[in-house]
């Protein structure tokens, strides 16, 4: 063997390289890994140790102990079933030994099936079955979630729970080094007044998150976190299933969320979001998203003066802003104001406005928003329940404003042609994706040879067949409109007339 193999630093680079270039499967890494581990003394240690990195499971471990190895390996082509050790005692100390030699091996584990943890009930509650744990999923009942204190690592970084319990303090405590939290909570698990409590203490002693995405929180919480500078993202997802959650009215504002770069909510109302936003600053936000079961016009107007408050005029880049359930909106609800107050951002690339009985876009709006978003790559204005108000005219004036945009969804007036295509000599030729669905059409020729004319980039209307939740009211339409920019297009490829008639299919 060279000699460069007996140099530690050099064996671990050469096998992280291999290790990467035999692909991100676990099962596709095993048989090269095992045969390294094999060849000789200098590489069974860093290969084991890369065999043992990434886990999905502790079955394969349990497989060490020998008394557990003839139930998870037996002879013949019996597949080991889901419920294998039921019935099985747990581990004897000398046992605990044994799984915990390549235990420590394990840099990320991901836990989905509850039905071994009992094997472990005998450990001691200050055993640390994963000193090196990197990485931890742990999606299991809430009555397993008493085991959590056997994955917790000092050295653990980033931790994934299907559960708030009491157990989550100890996982603040003894993971001092913690730097992302997720809860992923079922939608059919109720939280109780008890679980927010236990979430929002638990969060106040994680003092090095990077990211975190959980259940609404409560305000000491938050204050909490605006003193984070390590923080940079924040996502808040609220259950269908939760009562709702409010924050205090009185409390006072926090501190700058000096490096926090995207924020997100996925909640029941709009309320909860509106609160924290009107006493926060985000001075180095790059992406907001709000999605709301139920946004009001006058709750979309709030959001939007919250936003335009937050001191990220100057960062911010991305908004998302969607509702799912149509409302009734008393009618001197002020339509163009959710929008307008979001004009101040002057560096937006992406905007999402999906929304209903909130924004009527006509063509001085959409020149307006467009004249402020000169950035703009990506834009969605749609509100169904308002009556499509641009034109052709006024569509065009305004994409002459946005030579970066290259993806538009919006709601426009189709059946009153106000252009002539011959007539239009304005080409804009970065969009390629143009998506207007969602409006009536009465000509489907004419409407393909301006599009075709206008915008020669774009090869065919995004239709319902695209996306899953698009209407379908006037998929017809827009069917017989890409028929045409078919024609229009094959007609120029092969040199033909393309001022005849199309024939309809």
């Amino acid at each position: 063997m060279h000699r460069a193999l007996l140099i530690s630093e050099v064996l671990l680079e050469i096998f992280a390289h291999v290790n990467k270039n035999l692909g991100p499967r676990p099962a596709g890494k095993k048989p090269s890994l095992e045969a390294l581990a094999r060849t000789c003394k200098a590489f069974h240690e860093p290969a084991m140790d890369l065999l043992w990195a990434d886990l999905d499971g502790i079955t394969p471990l349990l497989g060490c102990v020998p008394r557990l190895h003839r139930l998870i390996y037996p002879s013949g082509s019996k597949p080991l079933t889901w419920d294998w050790s039921e019935g099985v005692e747990p581990l004897s100390e000398h046992e605990a030994h044994k799984f915990l030699d390549h235990a420590a091996r394990v840099r990320s584990l991901c836990i989905s099936c509850s039905e071994d943890l009992h094997l472990f009930a005998a450990l001691p509650i200050e055993t640390c079955m994963f000193p090196r744990l990197l990485s931890l999923a742990f999606i299991v009942r809430r009555l397993q979630h008493k085991y959590l204190y056997l994955f917790l690592s000092p050295t653990l970084r980033r931790c994934v729970l299907s559960v708030i319990n009491p157990e989550l303090k100890s996982l603040a405590t003894r993971c001092a080094a913690l730097e992302h939290l997720s809860l992923k909570i079922p939608e059919w698990e109720r939280q109780s007044a008890d679980d927010r409590t236990f979430l929002s203490d638990s969060v106040r002693l994680c003092k090095q998150l990077v990211t975190l995405s959980c259940l609404p929180l409560d305000w000491a919480a938050w204050k909490h976190l605006s003193d984070l500078p390590s923080l940079l993202k924040v996502s808040v997802r609220e259950p269908r299933s939760a009562s709702r959650w409010s924050l205090d009215r009185d409390i006072v504002h926090f501190a700058p969320f000096l490096n926090v770069t995207t924020l997100s909510f996925n909640v029941n109302t709009a309320a909860y979001a509106i609160t924290v936003m009107q006493h926060s600053k985000f001075p180095s936000l790059k992406e907001f998203e709000m999605v709301a079961d139920v946004l009001p016009c006058a709750e979309a107007e709030q959001l939007c003066r919250a936003l335009s408050q937050c001191k990220a005029k100057q960062t911010l880049e991305h908004i998302n802003i969607a509702s799912h359930v149509p409302k009734f909106q008393e009618p001197s609800c002020d339509s163009l104001a959710a929008v307008t107050q979001l004009l101040c951002f002057t560096h937006l690339r992406t905007v999402r406005l999906n929304l209903h009985y909130c924004i009527h876009i006509d063509n001085n709006l959409l020149l307006e928003v467009m004249s402020s978003w000169p950035h703009i790559r990506s834009l969605e204005l749609v509100d169904s329940q308002m009556p499509p108000a641009v034109t052709f005219r006024g569509l065009f004036a305004a994409l002459r404003l946005c030579p970066h945009l290259h993806t538009l969804r919006i709601l426009m007036d189709a059946v009153n042609i106000d252009i002539a295509p011959a007539a239009e000599t304005f080409q804009h030729t970065t969009l390629q994706k143009l998506d207007l669905t969602q409006s009536d059409v009465a000509d489907a020729e004419a409407v393909a040879r301006i599009i075709f004319s206008v915008l020669p980039c774009v090869g065919r209307i995004i239709t319902r067949r695209d996306h899953w939740n698009a209407s379908a009211v006037f998929q017809k339409e827009w069917d017989e409109v890409n028929r045409y920019l078919d024609y229009l297009k094959s007609s120029v490829v092969v040199g033909g007339d393309i001022t005849g008639t199309v024939v309809k299919s």
